[in-house]
């Protein structure tokens, strides 16, 4: 659908003086604002991420912010009631945004390549890439304490430390299981013996 017809689906919706037209020139104004993101070719899985290459900071922007979710309640609940008010500053916010998109230049293929690169290699697995360091970190300081004497001795303690706590876990976790089966066991026994009473 070209842009065109979106605006003129907005104008239509408007044009209707209904509350389902007011939500609808919500939707068709999200729909132009996710057109225009995707025309210029902005990376995300959603529109928030694609707002943030095209450089339209949210925190910045509570009418947008807010928008986008009303958009959402207004799918989520049909029975969403919709003020004259909050519809004006909504479709204020859509169409600001709409036009500073449409008026950016496109992104070119090395600027959009450089951004997937940075955002989803980098930012996305970020924390993936510190657990990998971790991980290396530990191996390699095993190694390098596996090849010298200091290390074989300081090795063996942790090892043993390591049997010492694991085995105090054990012994609690066993306790902790057979409190557990006493607790059952008791509350099991003055059940039947109240029922029995009831009887009696």
């Amino acid at each position: 659908m070209k842009t065109e017809e979106l605006w003129r689906e907005v104008h239509s919706d408007l044009a209707e003086k209904s509350e389902s037209g007011y939500k609808m020139a919500i939707l068709d104004s999200d729909k132009l604002l996710r057109k225009a993101l995707k025309e210029k070719g902005y990376p995300g899985n959603d529109v928030k991420k694609q707002l943030f290459w095209a450089g339209v900071n949210l925190n910045a922007r509570p009418d947008l912010k807010k928008a986008l979710k009303k958009k959402e309640e207004i799918l989520e609940d049909y029975d969403y009631r919709l003020s004259s008010f909050e519809l004006e500053d909504f479709l204020n916010a859509y169409r600001k945004v709409i036009e500073r998109v449409f008026g950016g230049e496109r992104l070119s293929v090395r600027k959009k390549l450089g951004i997937y690169f940075e955002n989803y290699f980098f930012l996305k697995n970020i924390s993936k890439w510190k657990s990998i360091a971790v991980v290396l970190g530990i191996f390699l300081g095993i190694k390098i304490l596996s090849s010298t004497g200091i290390g074989i001795g300081l090795t063996d303690r942790v090892v043993q430390l390591d049997n010492l706590l694991f085995d105090w876990f054990l012994m609690l976790l066993l306790i902790a299981l057979a409190v557990g089966i006493i607790v059952l066991v008791s509350f099991v026994f003055l059940d039947k013996s109240r029922k029995v009473k009831i009887k009696e």
